[in-house]
């Protein structure tokens, strides 16, 4: 089976992602999933929709905006939020993960250790909900923001 990282390689694997899904794979899917595979960071949106903008001109924001909500709900991409309200987004790394975003630079930094796994089984247990997935964030300053 292929991972996530394995699906955004090359445009043919996620052409036949998207069909496997019976989904349409745009040229504005692809060129999303290529400006965030080639800045190997995050991005604003901002940022994303100036490069895909040069990749392909016509490209509005709303259609940047759709592309990215298509791809998050496939795991192809992960949107962190940001402290200021603004949110970034990245390839979705391989395995379960959670971000720790700096409040001064915006540097996100991943961890792959889930405290949350004890708790959300102890929680289905207490309160009867089957609890399907989480979502942690944490905030602070980074090693070079603290210098």
């Amino acid at each position: 089976m292929k991972t996530k990282t394995d699906r955004t390689k090359n445009s043919e694997d996620l052409k036949a992602f998207f069909h496997s899904k019976k989904l349409k794979c745009t040229p504005q899917r692809l060129a999303v999933i290529k400006a965030l595979r080639e800045s190997g960071a995050y991005m604003s949106i901002n940022q994303l929709d100036r490069k895909v903008k040069e990749m392909l001109p016509g490209t509005g924001l709303a259609t940047v905006y759709r592309a990215l909500e298509t791809l998050e709900e496939l795991g192809l991409v992960v949107k962190v939020h940001l402290e200021d309200g603004c949110h970034s987004y990245a390839v979705a790394p391989e395995g379960h993960r959670h971000p720790v975003v700096c409040t001064v630079c915006n540097k996100v930094i991943e961890f792959a250790e889930c405290p949350l796994d004890t708790l959300s089984e102890k929680l289905s247990k207490d309160t009867g909900v089957q609890i399907d997935n989480h979502f942690l964030q944490l905030f602070g300053k980074c090693r070079e923001c603290r210098t």
